[in-house]
């Protein structure tokens, strides 16, 4: 039997137009969900079996008919047709080819709405895990990246203007505490939403399925949804998973950016590694960072998919309604382009070269020493207000004469103001604007390393987290073993 098989129409007098059927059938990728929903149907099978709808034998031929099917689905050699319109209808049409009659004896006490749901939670769950994998990548490139400069001094910016010297290394591990965040998130939803519509039916509940509380458990879930039409309406973790997604790509943008400018000519502080960049089709000496001006650009399309589901979602009437049909369609492409993005950038970071003498050399300029001046004022009990329009006057006083504060000499002092000494030309070293930098989260190398060492232990635990499974329900044993019986 290839006919597909419709799961409603039976109060139509006829089918759907052309029409119709071409707009309600699902787009090819989301029946990427096939795993998810035969989980789902496996752990439904038990709560048939509990209502007495299905006997041990059936349950257990149904059981073994799910996993061929995943198998088989898994391998290619069972596909959808056109006529499938959606993953639902799919497998319910494998099913009963197989099975025949017993096989639509599954579809007793459950509706798309509460499978759709329970699919789409489940799936979630599991590419939080696979995403963080991705990031934790990038993690690991900019901690060995930060690792091997927590001596090297940069010049740091505010408004994209020289401000004061910084670590290297500092400046990395601030995105890559960013990306942590990021990870944190993953988890937090994934707690957040460690409940399970399935069971909801509809709307209201089921009058056959009534143990959703163990169906819950049998899919790894904490629990049950503790109301039945906000588990077949809700689709908050569906923004909440765009959202993280649209923040990892913004992380990872902003570094994508600074990438775009430190690899340029005019400023040369890093060099692309050549299997992570691309040439011009006309100009041969061109060496483009295409992984960062991909990233960046792609980030735009993550943030268009958070706004743009969360205005399909203002004001959506309870309960169920075509529309949220629309979630996948974001999510699908926000992780797709994820996907693609993790493991190219990671290998860019990964493979980038500093020029440490150009970053020491451009560090003091644009007077990021300043503030050391004003430090070392206040060090011989000068009021800070006062300190500042002193520093200030010297800063005038050198850019009126063409050099930096580099170009200072003794005489210069007493003209600029009477309370600087001699004293403060020993203050404005690079050395001694990081060693003074001592608090915790500060730039002084023995401060960076310290970061590093703390992140890597509070990545350890966002690894523990990517590498686990959900328990869902997998192949039964034959009849009469310990498994059977589950």
């Amino acid at each position: 039997m290839s006919e597909p098989t419709q799961l409603w129409g039976g109060r139509f007098k006829s089918g759907p137009s052309e029409a119709l059927a071409n707009l309600s059938r699902s787009h090819p990728s989301y029946f990427r969900l096939y795993r998810e929903d035969l989980a789902g149907s496996r752990a439904h099978a038990s709560e048939l079996r509990r209502a007495g709808v299905l006997d041990e034998v059936e349950f257990l031929t149904i059981r073994a008919a799910l996993d061929e099917i995943e198998a088989d689905v898994a391998s290619g050699s069972e596909k959808p047709i056109a006529a499938d319109e959606d993953i639902h209808t799919f497998l319910e049409r494998l099913l009963m080819q197989r099975l025949g009659v017993l096989g639509g004896k599954l579809r007793a006490g459950r509706s798309r709405n509460d499978q759709t749901s329970n699919n789409t939670r489940l799936y979630l769950r599991r590419m939080a895990r696979e995403l963080s994998r991705g990031v934790i990548a990038v993690e690991l490139a900019l901690v060995s990246q930060a690792s091997r400069h927590t001596e090297t001094v940069m010049p740091g910016f505010t408004h994209l203007q020289p401000a004061q010297p910084v670590v290297l290394g500092h400046h990395l591990m601030a995105h890559a505490q960013s990306l942590l965040r990021d990870l944190e998130r993953f988890e937090e939803f994934d707690r957040r939403f460690d409940r399970s519509p399935l069971g909801a039916a509809a709307l209201a509940g089921s009058g056959i399925a009534c143990r959703p509380d163990l169906s819950a458990i049998e899919l790894g879930y904490a629990g049950a949804c503790e109301n039945s039409i906000d588990a077949v309406s809700a689709r908050d973790h569906v923004a909440e998973f765009l959202f993280i997604c649209s923040l990892v790509t913004i992380s990872l943008s902003r570094l994508a950016e600074e990438i775009c400018i430190w690899s340029s000519k005019q400023f040369s502080w890093v060099r692309l590694h050549d299997s992570y960049s691309t040439g011009s089709s006309i100009m041969p000496q061109k060496k483009n960072p295409d992984i960062a001006e991909l990233t960046r650009g792609m980030t735009g399309t993550l943030i268009g998919n958070i706004a743009g589901f969360l205005a399909t979602m203002k004001a959506m009437p309870l309960a169920y309604n075509r529309d949220l049909a629309e979630d996948k369609r974001a999510l699908f492409e926000s992780i797709d382009v994820l996907e693609l993005i993790l493991p190219a950038f990671a290998g860019m970071v990964e493979t980038l070269e500093f020029d440490v003498a150009k970053l020491r050399e451009e560090a003091p300029k644009g007077f990021t020493l300043a503030t050391e001046v004003a430090d070392w004022l206040v060090s011989q009990n000068v009021p800070f207000a006062q300190a500042h329009e002193i520093t200030g006057a010297v800063v005038r006083y050198c850019e009126e004469r063409g050099h930096d504060l580099a170009g200072l000499v003794e005489e210069d002092l007493p003209r600029i103001d009477a309370r600087l000494a001699p004293g403060v030309l020993k203050a404005i070293t690079l050395e001694g604007a990081l060693a003074s930098r001592t608090g915790f989260g500060s730039t002084s190398p023995d401060r960076v390393r310290e970061q590093i060492e703390r992140f890597t232990a509070a990545l350890e635990s966002r690894k523990a987290f990517a590498a686990s499974t959900l328990n869902l329900p997998g192949a039964v044993s034959a009849p009469g073993s310990a498994e059977a019986g589950r």
